[in-house]
């Protein structure tokens, strides 16, 4: 920058016009040219700021596209063109690389932390997701031991709804007792809209991800065997396909067995006199 009571801006003028034109260069102004343009750049603090931003960018020229990089080391000679070297050696190896060392550092803990905690999620959502089925599970079998105990109907009696394996069930814990067991319990289509009307049973089917708005029409999804009957395994098992939002490939599956459907329905037809086969599918 210039020194005190230094202006050769104001001697010589605008340095690239003095470069362009060398006619008008002055003994004095040719000498300092270099000084002429560190007053211009390097004027004040905000000047040299930010000419030394540009420096670390490798933007070294000036308006007209002078480079200045070449006025200077040609003005104060060796020392100017070692200092330049070395700085910019440690700004562009060192400096560089240190910040972007320290994004990549950041970026790659900040995955490892979300990888983690995406495990504990998984972990916490198994968790959740069983002890909300064993609860649901332990109010089934209560609701049915309730039903069971107020018809006071007996092992075996005709005319009640919950005969047989239904009779007597209670929870987890009675059929520690030697009672019976959650597995035995049965459920008709009628008993089954029956349990889910059941307040306790909808808030644990709406924590579970599961709208249960029509409970007759969803007996045949939970009835997997189509037995008639739906059992806590095949309960379990249908919530756990009934949860969540409808994904691609629940699509694709249903596709897919439709479509098995309609070549087993065909070679069925194959199969069948000629008058019988009324209907074919492509």
């Amino acid at each position: 920058g210039p020194g005190e009571g230094q202006n050769l801006t104001a001697v010589c003028g605008n340095p690239d016009v003095l470069v362009e034109n060398p006619e008008l260069m002055t003994p004095l102004c040719e000498e300092k040219l270099h000084w002429v343009y560190g007053e211009q750049f390097f004027g004040t603090v905000g000047q040299s700021m930010f000419t030394t931003f540009r420096f670390m960018l490798g933007d070294y020229q000036s308006r007209n596209g002078v480079s200045l990089a070449v006025v200077f080391g040609d003005g104060y000679g060796m020392i100017f063109r070692l200092a330049f070297a070395v700085g910019m050696i440690l700004v562009v190896f060192g400096l560089f690389n240190i910040v972007t060392a320290i994004f990549v550092d950041s970026t790659i803990s900040g995955l490892k932390h979300n990888d983690t905690m995406r495990k504990y999620a998984q972990q916490y959502e198994g968790k959740y997701v069983r002890g909300k089925l064993t609860e649901l599970a332990e109010r089934i079998g209560q609701l049915v031991f309730e039903r069971t105990t107020a018809s006071r109907v007996s092992i075996g009696s005709p005319g009640d709804a919950y005969r047989g394996r239904n009779n007597v069930c209670r929870t987890r814990h009675s059929a520690q007792d030697g009672a019976c067991s959650l597995d035995n319990i049965a459920l008709t289509c009628d008993e089954f809209v029956e349990v889910m009307e059941d307040f306790r049973v909808r808030q644990l089917l709406r924590d579970l991800d599961v709208e249960m708005y029509n409970a007759a029409a969803l007996f045949d999804t939970f009835d997997g065997d189509e037995s008639g009957t739906v059992t806590i395994p095949e309960m379990v098992q249908a919530i756990m396909r009934l949860r969540g939002e409808v994904r691609k490939n629940d699509l694709i599956a249903s596709l897919v067995a439709v479509r098995s459907l309609g070549r087993r329905f065909d070679e069925l037809m194959l199969c069948l006199p000629g008058d019988a086969q009324v209907a074919r599918f492509d």
